[in-house]
């Protein structure tokens, strides 16, 4: 639907810059941004949008920023059911989750395939920050690698990953571990082909537990949020983080894959990683 349109004839009255211009459909839940400014018809827009989407069962607004270790979203539900647990589905995996408990984002959907297609076959690969599973389960889904390890310290999280992992009985080579990455990780005693660091708040600090995993010419990808084109200072710390334990960045690329505001926009570092340096 064209939500803006719609809502602009309806409350010609309001600000149409401040007007929701549409939501993000995780399952049946319609997840809309309410500007302070049209607050008071919140819930006359979240009765339109479940009249006009006989999918939606559920629509809720954000109450705020993304907030804590868990980077959990603020919630409230403006119409429809009272609760914020769905099923979703992207690529061919069903995704149990709860919105308002773990972290999850739709607008990275593109990116998950992005990995996946890479995976090359008989890869080990290490999701680290693996939140409800989506990252592990699309890699399975869509590639042959030889096992995926996710590890989440979100413990709901972890449980929702378990339930996916379940709910999906054909993909049999996924295993969730739950607690700290930089504590988990070493106790595996392994190395791995890819190893992915999801969290884009404070993953740099997995980074020295990833590369001490990461075999030799491995695979590394770590999220992070930047200003959009000024990635020096990221790009430095990797490479003196691989300079400490004499190892060396044979390729990089960056690649945009999302954003959080008008300046800073969600980066991956695509890293090709030697033995020596």
């Amino acid at each position: 639907m064209q939500l803006k349109l719609v809502l602009r004839q309806l409350f010609p009255d309001l600000n149409p810059a401040r007007l929701p211009g549409g939501f993000d459909q995780v399952g049946d839940i319609a997840l809309v941004s309410i500007t302070p400014e049209v607050a008071a018809r919140e819930r006359q827009i979240g009765k339109i949008i479940l009249t006009s989407c006989k999918h939606i069962r559920v629509v809720v607004k954000r109450t705020g920023p993304y907030e804590g270790v868990h980077r959990t979203l603020p919630l409230a539900v403006i119409a429809g059911e009272e609760r914020f647990t769905t099923v979703h589905r992207e690529n061919g995996v069903q995704f149990h989750l709860d919105l308002a408990r773990s972290y999850f984002s739709i607008r990275s959907a593109h990116e998950r395939a992005r990995i996946a297609a890479l995976v090359q076959p008989g890869e080990t690969v290490a999701v680290l920050g693996s939140g409800i599973g989506p990252f592990p389960l699309i890699i399975a889904r869509h590639s042959q690698a030889r096992e995926i390890v996710g590890i989440e310290i979100n413990p709901v999280a972890h449980q929702y990953a378990r339930i996916n992992l379940a709910a999906n009985r054909s993909i049999n080579n996924v295993v969730c571990i739950a607690g700290d990455a930089a504590r988990e990780l070493p106790t595996l005693h392994r190395s791995f082909d890819r190893i992915l660091i999801v969290k884009p708040h404070g993953g740099i600090a997995l980074l020295p537990c990833a590369l001490a995993a990461l075999c030799p010419g491995g695979h590394l990808h770590l999220y992070a949020m930047q200003p959009k084109n000024h990635y020096d200072g990221i790009i430095a710390e990797v490479t003196a983080a691989c300079s400490r334990i004499g190892r060396s960045i044979r390729h990089l690329d960056t690649t945009l894959c999302g954003h959080c505001g008008p300046t800073r926009y969600r980066i991956c570092l695509d890293a090709v990683i030697d033995a020596t340096g």
